[in-house]
């Protein structure tokens, strides 16, 4: 049980009041909860766009926009690729920008921005944290083409981690494009910029840079700190996450110091555990049994594995390089929440670092010719992704650092890498599984391949499912629509971090499967769960309590023995079409349109 000792060490801990300090920095539009909802960044977004507004960037935001789509690689092979090039060789002064076009399916276009002289429209597709719905895309694109015809249609599909668009004819754009455009201005333009605006700017990039850079510092601190209070935290946390959700008010020191504090101790809480650096460390015991050079960095562990051991007969130019040598390996969590490997070499010295680079060529590997250059620097030459469905299980995340280091690709570059720096010959045959898989992970080898079948029967893209060797998890465009407005759940939950998924154990005779309401803010939750239970939707009576965390609305165990691939994507069909399921998904969707969506 907590005492006020605890509180009293917590206070006065050093680290705990610097970190206080940063994590409750002024900032607006986290005040005005911005960065949960996607139409907020739209009308930010419409105001840099639009060259005439009040920012006095003038066409400055559009046109590096506009380059960043040439920038991207993903975009060389686009139709209107030329395009966008040679509208950057005009004024894009006269540029008008609309919000919310209503289209003849009443949908409605995100951002449209029309220039008349050139004969030219920019269609922008904004998701922050929703997916596509079915035919979105070409619709939009149908609806400007017969609207406005004789106009050249640049669409623009504006996403957080790239995702690729269903219709080939849109760009991808990313939001980390977005702030680096912020970042660039705010470096460039501060004499220029009214104050006032130019602390906006400054705030909106506050927020997209804690979403692609999150400060490293900062969460050091919060591990350090969760690890040394470790049950203060948690029982702080429990208590915090429904304060001021319910009408209550309680005198003494401990109500007093969760209400200063409630910021920072979320933070804590939420970084503190850091799963990657606690996973990476339990990783290097298995793997190596703690003996190999390593960093259990919180977002980007890394190490050099003990059989390149020979690179350091290659001097670096830079010695703070990572971990000292001209080679590294690392993990981290990718915008899309997979976990992914990747290997790169370092600033070494040019004679060492062209010889590596021509070796690994003699290989199979391809690197760029700037690479080559004494300039060059870092080069990855190696990556690979794995899904995680549970970020928060450590025993999950453990098997997928092991299972992408010992992957038969890494495996096997591993050996050559090892080879080419103790100058022997590399080995070039591809590696093959020693052991023999068992029955049951033949099984479940099976069941994951019949799921992927199934899910791309469904045109349900990449982005929206995880399989791991025991859990499968997807979602459906209507989570997404409930994550926009009610916002991400106030802890880490699998890798989607919305209010809704479902998931399945993988067990050896059958599948568990689950639809399941998340630890989203406990306001927001108790409006929701008693909007569920008008709807006649069922589920434990603890689901109304404010500090309630899961609430499983839907299970079904199947039994999957003796069956076949495509008896198995039957069984997915199965549990998805059943009766009850689909009528909670109608009933959910009847809670969004009159409900959820109202709110702000």
């Amino acid at each position: 049980m907590m005492e006020i000792r605890d509180l009293f060490e917590l206070e006065n801990d050093a680290t705990f009041q610097q970190l206080n300090q940063q994590v409750n920095s002024f900032n607006t539009l986290k005040i005005l909860k911005l960065e949960n909802h996607e139409i907020r960044h739209s009308n930010i977004l419409a105001w840099l766009l639009n060259p005439k507004e009040n920012h006095g960037l003038r066409d400055y935001f559009l046109r590096k926009m506009m380059e960043h789509l040439i920038l991207i690689d993903e975009n060389s092979n686009n139709p209107q690729y030329e395009t966008v090039g040679e509208n950057l060789n005009h004024s894009l002064m006269d540029s008008h920008v609309y919000r919310e076009v209503k289209t003849d399916k009443n949908r409605y276009i995100d951002l449209l921005i029309v220039n008349q002289q050139l004969k030219s429209i920019l269609l922008i597709e904004n998701k922050f944290y929703s997916t596509e719905s079915k035919n979105q895309l070409d619709d939009y694109f149908n609806y400007i083409h017969q609207t406005f015809e004789g106009f050249t249609i640049i669409p623009i599909y504006l996403t957080l981690d790239g995702e690729e668009p269903s219709n080939e004819q849109y760009f991808i754009l990313t939001y980390e494009r977005i702030q680096s455009i912020l970042h660039t201005i705010l470096m460039l333009y501060q004499d220029q910029l009214s104050d006032n605006v130019y602390k906006f700017l400054e705030d909106y990039n506050q927020i997209l840079k804690e979403k692609f850079y999150p400060n490293q510092d900062q969460i050091m601190q919060a591990i350090d700190i969760y690890r040394n209070y470790k049950p203060t935290i948690d029982t702080l946390f429990e208590e915090t996450s429904v304060l001021n959700k319910v009408l209550q008010f309680e005198s003494g020191y401990q109500f007093e110091f969760m209400m200063k504090y409630k910021n920072t101790i979320n933070y804590i809480f939420k970084h503190g555990q850091n799963i990657l650096s606690y996973s990476f460390e339990q990783f290097i015991r298995q793997q190596f049994h703690g003996e190999v050079l390593s960093n259990a960095h919180p977002t980007v562990p890394n190490l050099v594995p003990p059989e390149w051991e020979g690179i350091s007969q290659i001097s670096l130019r830079d010695p703070n390089y990572w971990l000292g040598k001209g080679l590294i390996v690392w993990f981290e969590q990718t915008n899309d929440s997979r976990l992914r490997l990747i290997a790169e070499i370092g600033p070494m010295e040019y004679e060492g670092r062209l010889w590596l680079l021509e070796q690994l060529e003699k290989i199979g590997l391809t690197f760029k010719e700037s690479s080559k250059l004494e300039k060059a620097r870092y080069t990855r030459f190696f990556s690979l992704k794995m899904d995680v469905n549970k970020w928060d299980d450590m025993t999950e995340l453990t098997q997928a650092m092991v299972d992408l280091y010992n992957s038969p690709e890494f495996t096997l570059l591993r050996k050559q890498v090892a080879a080419i720096l103790n100058h022997e010959n590399p080995v070039r045959e591809e590696m093959t599984k020693s052991v023999k898989s068992s029955s049951l992970d033949e099984m479940k080898l099976q069941v994951q391949l019949a799921f992927k079948k199934w899910i791309q029967s469904k045109n349900i893209p990449e982005s929206d499912y995880r399989v791991s060797s025991q859990k499968i998890s997807f979602k459906i465009p209507l989570f997404d629509q409930f994550k926009e407005k009610l916002g991400e759940t106030r802890e880490k939950w699998w890798w989607h971090n919305g209010p809704f998924l479902f998931w399945m154990n993988i067990n050896p005779n059958s599948l568990y499967f689950t639809l399941e309401v998340g630890p989203i803010e406990a306001d927001q939750r108790v409006l929701l769960m008693e909007s569920m239970k008008e709807k006649g939707i069922k589920f434990k009576s603890t689901g109304l309590k404010p500090d309630a965390k899961f609430s499983k609305i839907h299970t079904e165990t199947i039994s999957i023995e003796g069956l076949s691939e495509s008896e198995l994507i039957q069984v997915f069909d199965t549990i998805y079409n059943n009766k009850d399921l689909q009528e909670i998904l109608e009933k959910l969707q009847m809670i969004y349109d009159e409900i959820v969506s109202k709110v702000e």
